[in-house]
Order: structure tokens, then C-alpha cells, then sequence
């Protein structure tokens, strides 16, 4: 007889029976994979490696015109450069006309100005002057304060210590009319942002190495500080990340802000080994790693202001066996100028070899239209239009600064 439909075995309606085993191990593992996911969501991850930009097979430049009207026009574009030269700071054209002594008696290592009235802010042998229109000076700031890099735009200055008996990161912030001073915590090299009232120096953990000066050692910053006046500076690369960066026992060897101050230049490295350029934004993300050719560390590092655009430009100099303590005018050693773009992230050499034998001085024009170099032998301009173009200027002497107006 067969089967209804209906029976039990075929519809059994009776509920089954528990399986706490199984279900117990389906929770946890649900559970475990919705952890997994909300940590992966909440947890720090470390920073992308930025971009390492890649150079030429070899630091020698490639061949250049030479023209004297890129002389003329770099001339035209741009007011006087100020340089150091038989003990005065002198105001000249790049052309060599318009010679005028600025202030006698000066032997600048540092210069910030002219302002609208035509006074400059000198740094001297560790003291800071102001030197006026006229060519009188006087001392501003601490007299027992005693500075080793000067930096600022118009009334405001901000000027590191010379280390040497005092605390690396007790840098003052100056008003160059009253000469008041205000304590803020950073040390050497210092910079500022010609167009943001930004700026930047270098922080602790100080360490003193040896290699920079002979049989000294000398302090130096792990981390990178960015503040403004009135406010506390901030980090914005600290030593881990710089020593990941540009290796360990890296240190702080030069800073330079881009006009707009969004983003820092920092040339990190240890003496014996490989110097690097790191490029951040002021917001703390990593931009660029710019490998040096061996053996050659970051004499300057600044940025341009060219309508609107901007170019970073690094000027690299031997220091391999005993050139790497020797002063830079008495280094009778080469190197080469780097041009750097933010934009593409390319670069290119501008020039290298002879005309930075004994490279003593670095500045671009305010025009951001033509980058210079000094030495014992002469100034070399690199003209970037459409075609980069280098002259040999007829002036002579340490350059200082490219400045508009230098002359009132």
C-alpha cells in the first residue's frame, strides 16, 4: 500500500535539534572576522614611501649656451645682489654696474632685506646689525645672545644660536626696529617662507656629530619644527621618520620653506655616508627623496618664487676624504647645481663641475627667473626660460642674498 504525502518522513514538522557546538563556532568566527575589519579601519598605518626621483647618470652638466644679453636680461629681471666683499657688504647688479658700498666694516654671513625704507639686517660674527640706508649700524638683539644663522621677511627675524655654551634650540624671534626678542624652542639651520610668515628649524634630539668641522664635534637636530610668530612650532618630520628616510643616525643639515610655505626641503645625512633631500608639505606628508651623488652633501638648499610657480634648487658639493671639514672657499673641490620640480617631480642638472669649485655663496633672484652661484672665481647665473642658459657674471665676492631692491 503506499505512502501518503503527508506522512512523517516525507513533512516532519518537529523542530531540530540544538547544535550548540556549531553554532557556538560560528559566532567566534563572525566575530573574529568583524574585528579583524575594524582594526584594519582604526589602526595607524605607516606613511607611503614618497616618490625617490631618479638623477642623472652622472652629476656633469650637459652642455649650456652661454649668452651675454641672459647677462642683460637677468640684470633687468632682478634687483642688485648683495654680496660680501674685503670686509663690507656691497649692493651690485649682476652685470657688475651700480656698485655701491652697502655697509663698512661688515663681514655678512647672512643678510635679510632690504625693507621699504632700505635697511638691512646683517649677521656678523655672530651679531646681528642693523644697518641702515645711510650705512650706520647697530647691534640688535641680547648682547650676550651670539647667533649662527639669521633668516626673516621685513620686521620680523628669527635668529639661531651659535651652540657653544648655550642651549642648540634657543633660537629668539626679533623685531628689526625695536630689536625685542621672544624665546621659541628650535635651533640651526633655520628658514622662512618669503610670502606666508612661516617659519622652520630644526629639533631634538640633538646630537653632536663629527665630520662638519674639524676636531669639533658639532650639535645637531634629529626632527624638523614648522611654527608661526606668537604661536609654538610643531613637528612636522620627526626623527623616525627622517632616519627611515635618509638612514640611521641621520641629522638635520639645511632647511628651506617654499614661499608659500606649504612645503620644507630638508637636507638630512651623516657625514661618511649618503645625503639625501627630503621634501614634505608643512602638513606633515612626505613628497619627494632626492638621493645625492656619493660623497657630495647639500651646501644650500632653497626655493624660487617665479609666478606663482616655484623650483627647488640644490647645490651639492664634494665633501669626499679631506674636503669634507675644509671651509667652502678654500674647498678646492666641484659639485653640481639640481633643479627640482614639485609639479612632475623631475629633475635635471643645471651646472656642475668647475664653477663650483670652491662654491661660497647660493641665492636666487626675486624674480625666481635665475639662480646664482659664487665662488673665489666669479658668480654663475642659470637663467630657466625655455631653455636654460648659464653666463659668467663680472662680479666678484661671496653672494648673500639676490633681493628686489636692494638699492633704495
Amino acid at each position: 500500500m503506499g505512502r501518503l504525502l503527508g506522512d512523517p518522513e516525507v513533512w516532519d514538522d518537529s523542530p531540530s535539534r540544538p547544535r550548540p557546538a556549531v553554532r557556538g563556532l560560528a559566532g567566534l568566527a563572525a566575530g573574529a572576522v568583524a574585528g579583524l575589519l575594524l582594526a584594519f579601519a582604526v589602526a595607524p598605518r605607516p606613511d607611503p614611501k614618497p616618490p625617490e626621483v631618479r638623477l642623472p647618470a652622472t652629476a656633469e652638466a650637459p652642455k649650456l649656451r652661454v649668452e651675454r644679453q641672459i647677462l642683460y636680461s637677468a640684470s633687468l629681471g632682478a634687483g642688485p645682489m648683495l654680496v660680501s666683499r674685503s670686509g663690507r657688504l656691497e649692493a651690485v647688479s649682476a652685470d657688475g654696474s651700480d656698485r655701491r658700498v652697502v655697509a663698512q666694516n661688515v663681514r655678512a654671513s647672512a643678510v635679510v632685506g632690504p625693507d621699504r625704507d632700505g635697511v638691512v639686517v646683517a649677521l656678523d660674527s655672530g651679531v646681528i646689525n642693523r644697518v641702515e640706508a645711510n650705512g650706520g649700524t647697530r647691534r640688535i638683539g641680547p648682547a650676550s645672545f651670539v647667533a649662527d644663522g639669521l633668516v626673516g621677511a621685513g620686521r620680523q627675524l628669527l635668529a639661531c644660536p651659535d651652540p657653544e655654551g648655550r642651549p642648540a634650540d634657543g633660537s629668539l624671534l626679533l623685531d628689526a626696529a625695536s630689536g625685542r626678542a621672544r624665546p621659541v624652542r628650535l635651533g640651526c639651520p633655520v628658514a622662512w617662507a618669503a610670502r606666508a610668515g612661516v617659519f622652520a628649524g630644526a629639533g631634538g634630539p640633538w646630537t653632536s656629530v663629527k665630520g662638519f668641522e674639524r676636531a669639533v664635534a658639532t650639535p645637531k637636530g634629529g626632527s624638523v619644527l614648522v611654527g608661526r610668530p606668537g604661536k609654538p612650532p610643531r613637528v612636522v618630520l620627526d626623527a623616525k621618520r627622517l632616519r627611515a628616510a635618509a638612514g640611521k643616525g641621520a641629522v638635520v643639515d639645511g632647511i628651506a620653506l617654499s614661499p608659500d610655505g606649504k612645503l620644507v626641503a630638508v637636507s638630512a645625512g651623516r657625514p661618511g655616508r649618503p645625503w639625501r633631500v627630503l621634501v614634505a608639505g608643512t602638513d606633515g606628508r612626505q613628497v619627494a627623496s632626492i638621493p645625492l651623488a656619493d660623497g657630495h652633501r647639500p651646501a644650500w638648499v632653497g626655493w624660487s618664487d617665479r609666478q606663482g610657480s616655484t623650483t627647488l634648487a640644490i647645490a651639492a658639493v664634494d665633501r669626499r676624504g679631506t674636503l669634507a671639514t675644509t671651509e667652502l672657499a678654500a674647498r678646492q673641490g666641484g659639485g653640481y647645481l639640481l633643479a627640482w620640480q614639485p609639479g612632475d617631480h623631475s629633475a635635471r642638472v643645471l651646472a656642475s663641475g668647475v664653477p663650483l669649485v670652491a662654491a661660497d655663496g647660493f641665492a636666487w633672484s626675486a624674480d625666481g627667473d635665475s639662480v646664482a652661484v659664487s665662488s673665489p672665481a666669479g658668480i654663475l647665473i642659470v637663467k630657466q626660460a625655455d631653455v636654460v642658459y648659464t653666463t659668467a657674471s663680472p662680479v666678484t665676492g661671496t653672494l648673500l642674498a639676490w633681493p628686489a631692491g636692494a638699492t633704495p
